[in-house]
């Protein structure tokens, strides 16, 4: 039987054997129990004891456990085309000020307050099915100063490589070397990662980049991008769903945007400490997509997507937004990882490091959740089988038969492929299973998988499996 996708592979990572059982017994507790607390995830106290040697084991170190993720994401996109999809995030740890060991890991995420850690995450998808295939780069680190004030800010005139933004070049170079093996490699980045350096440096035979501009940039002929946007012809309106977002003030509508493509080619920034070896000019694709509405919307779209794609027709234009709207799965893997998931900010534990281990680990319960969430509606998703043992199935496929009320809610997915599975889960967490209604999230899926979980060790006991 195939080793299921998401157990996170310790095997010749950890070295000691009984390491590599502790943490596969941590991530299935993260699993189960659908939170990041210590007590929460275990039953006995002897459990909570193992569970606090191993985060404070010296033995597992952070890069052990990176390794781990990203071997294995090696491991599952051979021959493939992926996307890879970077984003930042912070974890506030402020209830921790208190009590949290000096020198253990975490500091400032704010400019000026704040007390947690943050990650920059390298996220894979198969680019034909959407299949999540892992991480290829995982990064942790806290601030250790305020870059806001008088003092350090000389860190605006500092080389790339000193300066935290360097983390999305890094992120692009480690995850071409993890990803020798794709075929092809597609890096998608928000605003952050519009870094002229990386424009440069990273593209080769093989690999894209597709990042959305931050600003309007100085073009090398003296003009400005917005400019030659602005004369560029329209290639017609795309209708982009909006999801209601209370916490940005967003409402749920359907945006109407024109879409205009034009080629630029980027000056060379000015500055002491920019790289003078770096070409003095750098020619890209811009897709435009600006929201045109006849009433006042806060925070309209317009999004200047360049890329190192060629790209002439609408239908060209079109799938370099589509690519970039897929950063909607690295937010919500943040998000499953925050309060209405695994609450990696409520713990408890004292011990920064630790906590910062305990974050790894679930990154990799995430996983699963993932997986099942980017399978739902797929007829023709991943095998079941790269996520589920032939006993889970078998304990699926008597949940299926419960569950079965009305034609209108019976399962349409093949029990061969993850897309049954997800169906299954999703309605275990709460999903009533009209197609007609929207289909299950990933906090739903969370709640799914616990709920499965628990049937699962009942239903073994019930069945003298062990």
């Amino acid at each position: 039987m195939k080793k299921p996708n998401y157990i996170i592979d310790f095997e010749g990572e950890l070295s000691d054997k009984r390491l590599e059982d502790r943490a596969r017994k941590v991530v299935s507790a993260l699993v189960i129990s659908r939170t990041s607390s210590v007590h929460g995830s275990t039953l006995t106290e002897a459990d909570q004891k193992g569970f606090y040697r191993f985060l404070d084991n010296e033995n597992v170190s952070e890069a052990e456990l990176i390794s781990s993720l990203t071997k294995r994401c090696k491991r599952n996109v051979q021959g493939k085309d992926v996307l890879v999809i970077q984003d930042s995030s912070s974890y506030g740890l402020g209830h921790l000020k208190e009590s949290i060991e000096e020198d253990s890991g975490l500091g400032l995420v704010g400019n000026k307050m704040g007390l947690g850690f943050l990650t920059h995450i390298s996220l894979v998808l198969d680019a034909q099915t959407e299949d999540l295939l892992g991480y290829s780069d995982v990064q942790l680190w806290h601030r250790k100063e305020d870059k806001s004030n008088n003092t350090t800010r000389i860190y605006k005139q500092q080389p790339i490589e000193e300066k935290e933004s360097y983390k999305w070049i890094k992120a692009s170079e480690s995850s071409k070397a993890i990803l020798s093996e794709a075929a092809t490699i597609t890096i998608i980045e928000d605003r952050e990662g519009d870094i002229y350096d990386q424009f440069c440096t990273v593209p080769d035979d093989r690999t894209d980049l597709i990042i959305r501009s931050r600003s309007d940039r100085k073009l090398a002929d003296g003009s400005s991008m917005d400019e030659t946007i602005k004369k560029s012809k329209s290639l017609g309106q795309l209708s982009i769903p909006i999801i209601k977002d209370l916490r940005k003030q967003k409402i749920a509508r359907i945006a109407q945007a024109e879409i205009k493509v034009c080629k630029v080619e980027l000056e060379r920034p000015h500055g002491k400490y920019i790289n003078k070896e770096l070409p003095k000019s750098k020619e890209l694709f811009v897709v435009n997509v600006q929201e045109k509405s006849n009433v006042k919307i806060k925070d309209p779209i317009h999004w200047r997507i360049l890329t190192t794609i060629e790209v002439r027709t609408g239908e060209d234009a079109e799938k370099i937004i589509e690519r970039y709207k897929q950063r909607w799965y690295i937010e919500q893997l943040f998000r499953l990882t925050k309060k209405q998931g695994f609450k990696i900010e409520q713990t408890q534990l004292k011990n920064g490091w630790g906590i910062r281990k305990l974050y790894l680990l679930v990154l990799a319960a995430a996983l699963k959740v993932m997986q099942l969430y980017l399978a739902y509606g797929v007829e023709k998703s991943q095998p079941i089988t790269n996520v589920f043992d032939e006993k889970e199935i078998e304990c699926l496929e008597k949940i299926e038969q419960k569950l079965k009320v009305t034609e209108a809610t019976t399962n349409p997915y093949s029990p061969k492929v993850l897309a049954w599975a997800s169906w299954i889960i999703g309605r275990l967490g709460g999903w009533k299973g009209n197609p007609n209604q929207r289909p299950p999230g990933p906090i739903i899926l969370l709640k799914g998988v616990e709920k499965f979980e628990n049937i699962y060790e009942g239903w073994k006991l019930a069945s003298n499996y062990t």
